[in-house]
């Protein structure tokens, strides 16, 4: 990253109060040296200032009364779902509005010209000159309006844009409805370089998050996550001067989706009400949803009987999650995440394991805080264990000082990081850390698959790879345990989020190609919650020590 240039940028807006995908870019281009915005590209409102019902009787001529009605409903549900969630911390700030006189820079007034339809906007000859002497690398579309005509190629590296929907399944609007509506398990988006056309744009960055269950908050999560990596991709242009991968096209066998029609609106207000009645009702019964971890002894992974497994009950008024075994000083062990509901908080605990039974020894580490997913590594003779403390915000490594109960912190890896489920291992001569990283501040843990690289564990100099997140998708980016191949096979084992679920599932990736520079792994293997009676979900698979240890969901009252 040392060789750039950087790149002199402007926005394309609305003569509006800005929203906070605007604002936050701003507020980051402040503070990089890779770019700078130069200017905003003003878009003068097209329309005459109108009173209500004026505007009301220029939609019902133009769309018609039925339209109206299904626009009045939707508007309905919009108001009604931000009016829940516009004071929650996480949230709040997307409903934010900026004015224009904020941003202290220049700003440059055009009027397009818009088509019949008030979609498309052309630049006039005039405007497209005044853009042109501000001498610009990039400009960003952050206003409305389709773009065409000599706009597209006013800039050196063109015009980048989002789009709030995985373009390969969702093209239209509006951002995060249909998904939720449709019970999808992820919702994308996606960057990219604007062409004339429509919804066929070079697209050179994409993320999917797991689907959540209210409208709104679907949006708004996506639009916290995905404003972090706009910013991450015009420092990447700065520093690859426009050389960035683009995504292969494919054919597109979707509606494009549009504002919902009255029996949508009504279908997803009625899907909306019945699963918030249910979870009510089995709260109100007494039901809660228990983790359970089982395991069995196996010379052979891939042969493996997972209904045969034995099953460690958990402790009175507690569940087990995250089973990591290992046979070390001649017993063989399996640590697992202890989670106690009086506490909310999680404790890693040991129990001793053979082929005919188990037993609890004890608590190996417990922290003021939550921890999870005792990740286990040996070193150099020496016994490490890597539990989840996002809480916290750093990555921690422990030391085995007396296997298995005596442990002690031998040193924070990384600081001043939401990771959780962070898996180590040695190959060709290196370590290369797989953590699941929050980018944003939705504490979304699932969606994004990081790799570091250092020639040492025990060091906090740790190197990102060059892709980061190498895979950005809540179906395969979090990690579920691993498999340690004798076969010197490289696995990763990675959890499936599905609408409203966490955990639902899990899957077996081989991993192909790993260097600094690339990262390919391609999915063997999927497991589903199917091998035990009445299980829900599962999302923690380990192979060590010819041990193969499971988890699983149930609820119960």
């Amino acid at each position: 990253m040392n060789n750039f240039k950087k790149l002199r940028v402007g926005i394309i807006v609305d003569d509006t109060n800005q929203p906070y995908l605007i604002n936050d870019l701003y507020e980051k281009s402040l503070n990089t040296e890779y770019y700078s915005i130069e200017c905003l590209i003003v878009q003068n409102k097209i329309s005459k200032k109108n009173n209500t019902i004026k505007k009301i009787y220029n939609f019902i001529k133009a769309k018609g009364f039925m339209r109206f009605i299904d626009r009045l409903l939707f508007e309905f549900i919009e108001k009604l779902e931000t009016f829940l969630i516009k004071n929650n911390s996480i949230f709040k700030k997307v409903f934010l509005k900026h004015p224009i006189s904020k941003f202290a820079v220049k700003k440059i007034y055009v009027e397009p010209e818009v088509s019949s339809s008030l979609l498309s906007y052309r630049y006039k000859s005039a405007d497209i000159e005044k853009i042109k002497e501000l001498n610009l690398d990039l400009i960003i579309r952050g206003g409305s309006g389709i773009l065409k005509g000599a706009v597209l190629d006013i800039s050196r590296l063109g015009i980048i844009s989002f789009h709030h929907g995985d373009n390969d399944l969702n093209r239209g609007g509006p951002p995060g409805f249909w998904e939720v509506l449709n019970r999808e398990p992820s919702t994308g988006f996606i960057i990219q370089r604007l062409t004339e056309e429509l919804d066929g744009g070079h697209v050179i960055f994409k993320g999917n998050i797991a689907t959540s269950s209210l409208y709104k908050i679907n949006s708004c999560k996506l639009y916290l996550k995905s404003s972090i990596f706009l910013h991450k991709i015009i420092e990447k242009l700065s520093f690859t001067d426009g050389n960035m991968r683009i995504y292969p096209k494919i054919p597109y066998s979707y509606p494009l989706y549009k504002s919902p029609k009255l029996h949508e609106s009504i279908l997803y207000l009625i899907k909306t009400l019945f699963l918030f009645a249910k979870k009510t009702m089995l709260k109100i019964l007494g039901f809660k949803e228990i983790w359970s971890v089982g395991y069995q002894f196996t010379n052979y992974w891939k042969s493996s009987v997972l209904r045969k497994s034995i099953i460690i009950k958990n402790p009175k008024n507690s569940f087990l999650a995250d089973p990591f075994a290992i046979k070390y000083n001649d017993k063989t062990v399996l640590f697992v995440e202890n989670f106690n509901f009086s506490s909310k908080k999680g404790v890693i605990s040991a129990y001793q394991i053979d082929p005919k039974g188990y037993k609890e020894i004890g608590v190996a580490i417990e922290e003021k805080f939550h921890l999870s997913y005792p990740f286990l590594i040996q070193n150099d003779n020496n016994l490490f264990m890597i539990p989840e403390s996002a809480q916290v915000k750093d990555i921690r490594i422990y030391k085995c000082i007396e296997f298995p109960l005596k442990w002690k912190l031998h040193k924070i890896l990384m600081s001043n990081i939401s990771a959780a489920d962070t898996n180590i291992i040695k190959y060709n001569n290196k370590y290369w850390m797989f953590t699941n990283i929050d980018s944003s501040s939705i504490n979304d843990h699932s969606s994004e698959l990081h790799i570091f690289y250092s020639d040492e564990l025990i060091t906090t100099n740790w190197k990102p790879h060059l892709n980061n997140p190498v895979i950005f998708d809540s179906k395969k980016a979090r990690n579920g345990g691993m498999i340690f191949s004798k076969d010197d096979e490289l696995f990763r084992v990675f959890q499936k989020q599905d609408f409203d679920k966490y955990g639902s599932s899990l899957g077996i990736a081989k991993i192909k190609v790993l260097t600094q520079n690339q990262y390919e792994e391609e999915i063997l293997i999927n497991i589903e919650p199917k091998f035990l009676r009445n299980i829900k979900r599962t999302h923690t698979f380990s192979y060590n020590a010819d041990v193969i240890s499971i988890d699983f969901l149930e609820v119960k009252n």
